[in-house]
């Protein structure tokens, strides 16, 4: 195998790894969301952790090594092409964002965790104060911002492509910030009302 093809499909490794830390937070993040019992929102939070640190840490080194490795491989230059710009501008954004916003939105969600397992039941407050608006609309913003920067380089869109994929991703985003989490709440067995 040439440098190339071993480099690009090193780098599609890195974004499977990243595609699948994502779905894993997802997937327990929504477990924070609408669960009643402590012990699983708990756990919830501590796999949300173990799937940031043991897919998207890794898979985001594969990126940033891999992707500099290939432009300087194929001598294209980092401010040629607009889908270049968009690949690893949108990467940049989402580094600061997982390292700024992300990671203390998820250490908030442990803290509350073992506040409602401590206390033995989630209550409202706990619920309340687990989430931030930031901290949920760029919960939902992961995704489809990574399915702009895979289209980035599958599509190799110019600049009115890579901005509509960005207002489209953006727009989602917020569509399931405002909608999502209070519309899929389980039924509290208590009470029978949503919580």
């Amino acid at each position: 195998m040439d440098t190339f093809t071993i480099l690009k499909f090193t780098h599609i490794i890195g974004f499977v790894l990243i595609f699948s830390g994502i779905l894993g937070i997802f997937i327990s993040e929504w477990q924070t969301f609408s669960t009643h019992d402590a012990r699983r929102c708990a756990e919830a939070a501590r796999l949300t952790l173990i799937f940031r640190n043991s897919f998207i840490a890794p898979g985001s080194i594969i990126i940033i090594v891999t992707g500099i490795w290939l432009v300087l491989h194929l001598d294209m230059g980092f401010f040629e092409e607009p889908w270049l710009i968009g690949m690893w501008g949108l990467f940049a954004m989402e580094f600061v964002e997982a390292n700024l916003v992300a990671r203390r939105s998820n250490n908030n969600t442990v803290r509350w965790a073992q506040k409602a397992l401590e206390a033995g039941e989630i209550t409202e407050e706990i619920r309340s104060s687990a989430h931030g608006r930031l901290g949920l609309f760029t919960h939902f913003l992961d995704f489809p911002i990574t399915l702009v920067m895979v289209y980035c380089g599958v599509g190799r869109p110019d600049w009115t492509g890579l901005i509509i994929g960005v207002v489209l991703a953006f727009l989602a985003s917020a569509a399931l910030a405002l909608t999502a989490p209070k519309r899929y709440l389980r039924t509290s067995p208590n009470t029978g009302k949503p919580a």
